[in-house]
């Protein structure tokens, strides 16, 4: 019997990675705001406590809207994104070892659906867009479960299906990623970008393939 029952994982830049370095958020700023600096900027706004989660994402989707971007437009800049190296491989051999597979994450759900539409995930928890029938944004629904929220969402999946904490895993890259982290089972962190992350991690993987991080999900350990 494995260590885990159950491994979440992050998405931009984890699963999924973007020209020079940027996140769907950033790439999606960048073509129809025509800058990704706003992100820092409401990034910081969020960190002071001056701008919410849900607004901050009400902000970006509303600038995409009112630039005229439909489903077609987003799903077309998708394709300057790609899975990391090793994805099916590595969530096909968890699969295949029983372990259950869960997302949680502050990427876009239509992201992640555009580019791995047979995707094992039992669960994905990320940002949702909805659209008319002419394609038009015609709505958002901001995730709970970002930042300090998905470590509320690994707890509830745990909880409700009765898995203990420290039989759970969660494989992440960045700085909100960090609360997950002190709360999951193991931690791997996957070329880190936060010096927190990286601290609270039980593994640090740094490569191009992500099938490195099995021998830390796949394992007995002591």
């Amino acid at each position: 019997m494995g260590a885990f029952d159950l491994v979440a994982f992050d998405v931009d830049g984890t699963l999924v990675q973007g020209p020079d370095g940027l996140n769907v958020w950033e790439l999606l700023n960048r073509r129809f705001l025509g800058t990704s600096e706003v992100n820092r900027q409401r990034y910081a706004l969020y960190l002071e406590g001056k701008l919410s989660y849900a607004e901050w994402v009400a902000l970006d989707i509303e600038g995409w809207r009112d630039a005229g971007a439909r489903r077609d437009d987003l799903v077309r800049e998708f394709a300057a994104l790609r899975l990391t190296h090793g994805t099916r491989e590595t969530l096909a051999e968890l699969q295949r070892r029983g372990l259950r597979l869960v997302v949680i994450s502050g990427t876009l759900d239509l992201m992640l659906k555009t580019l791995y539409p047979d995707h094992p995930f039992e669960e994905i928890h990320a940002n949702h867009i909805g659209f008319d029938d002419a394609g038009t944004i015609s709505h958002w629904r901001a995730t709970p479960f970002d930042m300090d929220g998905k470590a509320q969402a690994l707890r509830g999946i745990a909880m409700r299906e009765g898995i203990r904490l420290e039989r759970t895993a969660f494989v992440g890259d960045s700085a909100n990623d960090v609360w997950i982290a002190s709360t999951a089972g193991f931690t791997v962190a996957w070329n880190p970008r936060s010096d927190d992350l990286e601290r609270l991690a039980g593994a640090v993987v740094r490569g191009e393939n992500l099938q490195a991080i099995l021998p830390h999900l796949v394992g007995d350990r002591d």
